[in-house]
């Protein structure tokens, strides 16, 4: 994915950052904190022809963004959907436009951004954690989501000669360093980094061009703790 040349960013503000060629962008997580300010730095590397997906289950903060977006760059295509990726109808909303977008994306590379997650309930210490509801539910959303997404997204997107597929998730230090009383996004983190290094290490031969990424981000917005993205 070679930078081209960007445009002024503005009288005295130097230039804008180097733009992507046509890319089909998709990011979980994006209606407020890490994920909100990743898809507005995002959007103006994002070259003519573009498609940006974002995904969250907060549908109001989302459809804010998605117009400023839109408002800030013509020539990207900005879609939103609103969905509880921690439930099994919210995943299928999620999966569903994926397999609707991006077949027909003109894009040079696909790029999956997995942001989506929650802390969990740090007041409970490990013996508190006996509801198999609440367990069940927390790495639903952390866990079985970013599998099925990334693996609709893979599938939808397909192999295109010369064309790579970028798969980021968006880790901490909690997936390889224990921390008291969070047992929940501890075990979520680290069985999210175990899953994408079976990507990486069983899938990458039959997928030329698939690329990872792990960035390890050391805290949390104060958003995120309370409610996820």
């Amino acid at each position: 994915m070679e930078p081209g040349p960007g445009p002024e960013h503005g009288p005295g503000l130097g230039p804008a950052p180097p733009r992507w060629g046509p890319v089909a962008c998709v990011l979980t997580g994006a209606s407020r904190g890490f994920g909100r300010s990743l898809a507005r730095l995002l959007a103006p590397r994002l070259g003519d022809g573009s498609v940006l997906l974002l995904l969250a289950r907060s549908a109001a903060p989302l459809a804010e963004l998605a117009a400023e977006l839109r408002r800030g760059a013509a020539a990207l295509r900005v879609e939103c959907v609103a969905a509880d990726l921690g439930t099994d109808e919210g995943l299928r909303r999620a999966t569903r436009a994926l397999r609707e977008l991006l077949p027909a994306a003109p894009a040079a590379r696909l790029l999956l951004i997995n942001n989506a997650g929650s802390l969990g309930d740090v007041s409970k210490s490990f013996v508190d954690l006996s509801d198999p509801d609440e367990v069940n539910s927390y790495f639903a959303f952390n866990v079985t989501s970013a599998l099925c997404l990334t693996s609709a997204a893979l599938k939808a997107f397909g192999q295109r000669p010369g064309v790579g597929r970028t798969v980021v998730n968006v880790s901490s230090l909690c997936a390889v360093k224990p921390f008291k009383n969070w047992a929940l996004y501890c075990g979520g983190k680290a069985s999210r980094d175990m899953m994408f290094q079976v990507l990486w290490t069983r899938t990458c031969s039959s997928w030329p061009g698939l690329k990872p990424g792990t960035p390890r981000c050391g805290s949390t917005s104060r958003a995120f703790r309370r409610a996820g993205s």
